[in-house]
Formats: structure tokens, C-alpha cells, sequence
């Protein structure tokens, strides 16, 4: 994936925020969350702090939201799984060891980050990156990692690097995709989006299918507060491509005005939202800094298709969040994690780790939301 450029908040393509946010780390909230004792979060399995190796905090987020996926923890800790891994997902297995059974308060990442360094060059450097981003070749260097050492293919599935959403042939592209076995991260984090082409002139329809692993979503520029409704109402509706962008009906031979309509024709078990906050206004680089509000469950049935039954996807459970305090030139990552054995909620600030109240969950920073079909139980993890 090449660097992105910024793009105007009127067109809602693009899937990366700003990458470059330098000396982000400096930045750190005013109003810090109330906390226990360091004590006894000490003794929490799940519960360590990360440390700061120069500029990761981007990285530390990203890997307490992925420490805090239950499923994926279960999997990767289990005994069958670790006597086949690879080097990436090797090194991971060793660092959530070190989350979940080490007695230490926090731990140094050092191992895992020269591992990413070495797949991901444009991530060997101390500038700040997109933790956006960073998830998405993280989920994808995992998949491939672990289906080198499946004995046979499960089924097949398309794995998209990223999912960028534009208004052009189709209004909706995957950067790349290939077919690949099935992993625990395909089946966890890969969800298919259908899509409906319907001529405006003689109302022939074509249809189509693209999966992914983050949806990225547009924030309405004109409110000071949302819901995360307003925001997936916002990518789900119905859009009309007209002038320079109408497409090529195959029945008329001509090109004319399209309506593209958009549906989700299979949920994730781990839903990830991304909320597009950075990109341009005019001339101007500029951050969104509307309050998205968002609740612990969140339903999808009205942007699910017809064809699925609503009900299994009315209550996602919301268990992580990714917090981007700052501006585009300086900024700062932090992450909100509910601990599925405790369950409570922790932050987490590199090193630093407190607990806090549900109620505090809920920020106007919010850049990243992780949601999960099912509600979490304590993990089967041998030592635990």
C-alpha cells in the first residue's frame, strides 16, 4: 500500500488517515481516567502495559486490541496451533504469552517490532504511522503467516489488504485481493460487503461482492455530534453516479446514471470500525473532531441483507477501542479494552494501564471500533 494521499471529506474514498504525525507520543490526554492500584492489575491476566520503543505508540494500541480478542488469544495460544507457527505470528504468540501468563506489569515489545520492521519496511523508521493502517497489514501478515502451515485449504476466501470506497466505476474497488485459505484471522476479522447496480434508464441490475476487514467510515461534516448510525447510515446509502461518473449498461450500450446500493451479505464475528477522521478541506489539512457517539452493542440488522436473518446480528458487543488524541502534525494513540476475565474495562497508555468505568468508554477521540458478534468469555488458555 503506497502512502495515501489526503482526501476532501466530501468524497468519502480513501482508507488511510494522515501517516505521518510527527512526535505524536508527546501528546497525552488532559483528563486522565480514574484508576486502581497497580497492584492489582498486576496480577490481571490480559492487563500489561506496553512500552514505548520510540514513537509506537500507534503499534501498542493496535497489539492491546488484538491481545484483547478472545477468540484469536484462544487459537494462537493453543497447543496444537503453536507447534506449527511462523516467524510473524511466532513472535506474537510469544508476546501475548507474556500478556496473559507473565507476571509483569508491562513488557517490552522489542521482538515483535523488529518481526513488522522486517515484513512492513515502511513501518522501520521512529515516525508516527496509521494504526489503521498498521491493523490491516498486521491482519493480513498473520493470515499468511498461519496458512503456510494448514495441511489443506478449510475453504476459500478473499482476504482484502484494505477497502477503499469510491465514487468511480462502481464506487467500491478492493486495493488487492487474493484467494487463500481460510485462517483464524479470515474467519474471525473477513466480512463481505454486496453490492447492486441498478440502470437508471432501463432498470437492468447487476450485482457484485467484495470482502474485507475494515469498514472505514465517513463522519457527516456538518454536525458537531453523531451517532455511529449517522456514520454507517452515511457509507450504506444509496448513491447515484451521474455525469463523468455514470457507468456502461450492458442491456442500453450506453453509459447512464447508475444507483448503487450497498449491503453487508455477510457479517464479521469481529467487526472493525474505522472512523475517517483526517483528510482535506480545500487547501487545508484538517482532523474531524466530531463526538461520534457510540454504545457497548451496536446493531447491524438494517445494513444487513434481506437474506440473512436479522436477529443474529442485532447485538455486537463492543470490546475495544482505539482513542487518537491531537492534531495532524502531533498526536498520540491510546487504547480502551474490556478485559473478558475481570470484565472491566482498562486503558491502556503504552505503560501505563488503569482501569475505568464504563461510562468513560465513550470519547470524542474515538479513531477505531472493535465489536464482536458474540460476547467474550474467559479464555481457555493453558497456565491461565
Amino acid at each position: 500500500c503506497s502512502r495515501p494521499k489526503l482526501l476532501p471529506f466530501e468524497d468519502y474514498g480513501g482508507h488511510c488517515a494522515l501517516k505521518n504525525l510527527d512526535s505524536a507520543d508527546q501528546v497525552k490526554e488532559n483528563k486522565k481516567p480514574s484508576c486502581s492500584s497497580a497492584e492489582r492489575l498486576q496480577n490481571r491476566p490480559g492487563v500489561c502495559g506496553l512500552d514505548n520503543s520510540g514513537n509506537s505508540c500507534y503499534l501498542n494500541a493496535v497489539l492491546q486490541c488484538l491481545c484483547s480478542t478472545v477468540p484469536l488469544v484462544e487459537h494462537l495460544l493453543h497447543q496444537d496451533t503453536r507447534r506449527e507457527l511462523c516467524r510473524v505470528a511466532e513472535v506474537f504468540v510469544r508476546l501475548l504469552e507474556q500478556m496473559w501468563l507473565g507476571r509483569s506489569s508491562s513488557c517490552a515489545p522489542v521482538e515483535a517490532r523488529s518481526v513488522l520492521c522486517s515484513i512492513l519496511p515502511q513501518f522501520n523508521n521512529y515516525s508516527q504511522q496509521d494504526a489503521q493502517e498498521l491493523l490491516l497489514f498486521l491482519l493480513n501478515a498473520f493470515h499468511d503467516d498461519l496458512r503456510k502451515v494448514r495441511p489443506r485449504p478449510i475453504s476459500v476466501l478473499s482476504v482484502t489488504i484494505h477497502f477503499t470506497k469510491v465514487s468511480v466505476s462502481g464506487r467500491s474497488q478492493g486495493a488487492r485481493c487474493c484467494a487463500a485459505e481460510s485462517t483464524i484471522v479470515s474467519h474471525l476479522f473477513e466480512g463481505r460487503l454486496s453490492y447492486v447496480t441498478l440502470c437508471m434508464q432501463c432498470d437492468h441490475q447487476a450485482h457484485s461482492e467484495q470482502s474485507f476487514t475494515v469498514l472505514s467510515l465517513p463522519i457527516p461534516t456538518h454536525l458537531i455530534r453523531c451517532s455511529i448510525q449517522d456514520c454507517l447510515s452515511l457509507f450504506f446509502e444509496q448513491t447515484v453516479l451521474t455525469g463523468g461518473e455514470q457507468m456502461l449498461c450492458s442491456v442500453c450500450g450506453l453509459r447512464r446514471e447508475t444507483a448503487i446500493l450497498t449491503c453487508l451479505d455477510k457479517p464479521p464475528e469481529i467487526l472493525t470500525l474505522h472512523l475517517k477522521r483526517f483528510g482535506c478541506k480545500g487547501r487545508s489539512q484538517v482532523k474531524l473532531r466530531t463526538d461520534v457517539v457510540f454504545s457497548m452493542k451496536l446493531d447491524l440488522s438494517p445494513f444487513v441483507s434481506s437474506s440473512l436473518p436479522n436477529d443474529l446480528y442485532s447485538s455486537y458487543h463492543l470490546y475495544a477501542v482505539v482513542n487518537h488524541i491531537g492534531h495532524l502534525n502531533m498526536g498520540h494513540y491510546t487504547a480502551l479494552c474490556l478485559n473478558a476475565p475481570a470484565r472491566t474495562w482498562h486503558c491502556f497508555d503504552d505503560s501505563t494501564v488503569r482501569e475505568v468505568q464504563d461510562s468513560l468508554v465513550q470519547s470524542p477521540n474515538a479513531y477505531m471500533l472493535l465489536y464482536s458478534r458474540k460476547p467474550f468469555q474467559k479464555p481457555k488458555i493453558p497456565g491461565l
